[in-house]
């Protein structure tokens, strides 16, 4: 098939944006199906779907929102049978529903769904498609929809922030989506939570502009002090400045433990970019297709061919590995504490300079 004929697949945004549309306008199939790993975009269909489409006075005999893992199959069902009381449809909202014992009962309210009820199932983890009764929830696709919702791209997380941003009546400085995405990842979740701090943080002013200032301060860190200070640091082999940024940034860190973990993730970020910048050289990668590959703007791209040859690519892997250990041990794997557990990264890190770096 050529390109132009290919079906352009959709994202978990857009998929997000036309089911978002349909329940608030009323467009509704009797059954969804719901999962991935990018949790936030569900738990705002469900909750568009409850204010859009029944009314506060109908909810408590026309609204049921259960976990799997605490009702029977046999009540889950009942629910979802069930007619509407005194309103036009019920909606029926199972959480987790992948821990809802004998859920392959559902198969058979998959081939004739409730035309009165709108039934939102969501799974935790990702269904198995062979086995019912996510065979059959999928077959029947004119009642019922299925929606995969996976992790999005770093760009499209930072346009998210931005326009949760503005959604809230604040404007991001130039940089500062990059820069919540660098801290936080790409959950959506973690995103909302820390612009929601944000407004609280800057609230009080006229202008309603958060900047990179305000994100580095509310994150306990400052101007001369923050994880891309670190960076720099580790990116140029200078030690003792590396100890000294990090030792910084735990002092002032109200969980020592989520510092070393957002440590982690702006610096994985890091090396992740540097490798792909060795692998696209070593594959031949035009030049101008470089920022779009690393997911860093143009003007950013002499800084990293800076770093690919401070850091060579057997170096990258070696520093990858020691962020991947690091990980581990924060997240509970080793007794030793998040400051040990720091200092020690660092000095495994920069003790052995490449061979490259030491000519």
């Amino acid at each position: 098939m050529t390109a132009r004929g290919r079906k352009h697949k959709l994202s978990a945004l857009e998929i997000f944006r036309d089911l978002e549309r349909n329940f608030r306008e009323g467009k509704l199939k009797p059954m969804y199906l719901f999962y991935g790993d990018e949790s936030y975009l569900p738990d705002q269909l469900q909750k568009t779907l409850i204010k859009h489409q029944l009314l506060p006075e109908d909810r408590d005999f026309n609204l049921d929102v259960v976990y799997g893992s605490e009702i029977t199959v046999q009540s889950a069902l009942g629910m979802c049978q069930m007619a509407p009381m005194l309103t036009d449809r019920r909606i029926v909202v199972i959480r987790g529903f992948e821990q809802l014992r004998n859920n392959k009962l559902f198969a058979s309210l998959a081939k004739r769904p409730n035309p009165a009820a709108v039934v939102l199932l969501i799974c935790e983890t990702r269904p198995r498609f062979n086995a019912d009764p996510y065979r059959a929830l999928k077959k029947n696709s004119k009642e019922i929809q299925v929606a995969e919702f996976t992790p999005l791209w770093r760009n499209q997380a930072a346009s998210f922030a931005r326009g949760y941003a503005k959604d809230q009546g604040f404007h991001l400085e130039q940089g500062v989506e990059q820069l919540l995405v660098e801290f936080l990842g790409t959950g959506l979740a973690m995103i909302v939570q820390e612009i929601e701090k944000l407004i609280t943080y800057t609230g009080s002013r006229d202008r309603k502009v958060i900047t990179k200032r305000d994100v580095l301060q509310a994150s306990g860190q400052s101007r001369d002090i923050n994880v891309f200070e670190l960076q720099d640091a580790i990116t140029e082999r200078r030690a003792l400045d590396a100890h000294r940024i990090a030792e910084r940034l735990l002092l002032g860190a109200s969980s020592r433990q989520g510092e070393v973990l957002m440590i982690v993730a702006v610096l994985t970020s890091y090396f992740v970019k540097l490798w792909k910048l060795h692998e696209s050289r070593r594959s031949g990668a035009p030049p101008s297709s470089l920022p779009k590959q690393l997911g860093v703007p143009p003007n950013m791209m002499r800084k990293y061919h800076e770093a690919a040859r401070r850091w060579p690519l057997q170096d990258v892997e070696r520093a990858m590995q020691l962020l991947l250990s690091m990980d581990s041990e924060i997240k509970g794997f080793s007794k030793r504490s998040p400051r040990l557990i720091m200092t020690l990264f660092i000095t495994r890190l920069l003790s052995e300079p490449s061979r490259q770096h030491a000519r």
